[in-house]
C-alpha cells in the first residue's frame, strides 16, 4: 500500500498519483519513462500517461515540492529557498517529484541540456 498518493508541485500543479505498480503493469512507451496506464489502482487513473518528465519545472519556479498522505495527515516536501547554488540559470528545467514517491533537489544536471560536470583535483 502506498500511503502518498497526493503530490505537489506547485499551487496549480497538484495530483493523485499512480503507484509503482500501476507503472510496472502499464505499458511502456516510446521511452522507459513514460508508461501508459492500462488498469491502476485508481481506475481515474486509467488511459493517462505517466512521464517524470512532466513534472519538472523551471529552476526559478522550483520552490516547494512533495508528497501528501491524506491518512494520517502528513507530508514530506522539498524545500528551496534559493536556487544560486544551481547550474544552468533561472530558466533551465529540471527534475522535481515522481513516481515512487520520488522528491529530488538537483543541484546540477545533464537533464534537457548540458554537459556532465566533473571536479578536477
Amino acid at each position: 500500500m502506498t500511503r502518498f498518493q497526493n503530490m505537489a508541485i506547485s499551487d496549480e500543479r497538484q495530483r493523485i498519483m499512480p503507484t509503482p505498480q500501476d507503472r510496472e503493469a502499464g505499458l511502456v512507451l516510446d521511452y522507459p519513462e513514460a508508461v501508459l496506464l492500462t488498469n491502476p489502482s485508481n481506475p481515474e487513473l486509467t488511459g493517462e500517461v505517466d512521464d517524470k518528465y512532466q513534472y519538472s519545472c523551471d529552476d526559478k519556479d522550483n520552490r516547494v515540492h512533495g508528497w501528501i498522505c491524506s491518512n494520517p495527515a502528513v507530508g514530506f516536501w522539498m524545500i528551496t529557498p534559493s536556487d544560486e547554488f544551481r547550474i544552468g540559470g533561472p530558466v533551465k528545467q529540471d527534475l522535481t517529484s515522481h513516481v515512487g514517491p520520488t522528491t529530488l533537489s538537483m543541484f546540477f544536471s545533464t537533464h534537457y541540456a548540458g554537459d556532465n560536470l566533473t571536479i578536477k583535483l
